[in-house]
């Protein structure tokens, strides 16, 4: 199998992702290369930090550049809020919504 590396770009910064994960293909690195992005903008709204800018960036073990993500893409499609499938907060239970 593959090896794909995700680093993060921020700006003038470069994140090397030095062990990589072995995947199936590059649409699998894709999905993956979301749940990155997902799990860091958790992290950074949690304790605080920009997330504006930062790019996930797949590479393979050539270290050849094959696709990234950028954060706002993860956030928003179409200029909405994006959803996922795996999105925990859906089973939280509404009963009174605040007014």
């Amino acid at each position: 199998m593959p090896r794909y590396f995700f680093h993060v770009r921020e700006q003038s910064q470069f994140s090397r992702d030095t062990e990589g994960q072995e995947l199936a293909n590059l649409e699998a690195a894709k999905r993956e290369a979301v749940n990155v992005a997902r799990e860091m903008i958790g992290e950074r709204l949690l304790h605080g930090g920009d997330i504006d800018g930062r790019i996930v960036v797949i590479a393979d073990e050539q270290d050849q550049m094959l696709d990234e993500v950028h954060f706002c893409d993860v956030l928003f499609e179409g200029g909405t809020a994006r959803s996922y499938g795996d999105d925990v907060t859906k089973s939280a239970p509404v009963t009174n919504p605040i007014r």
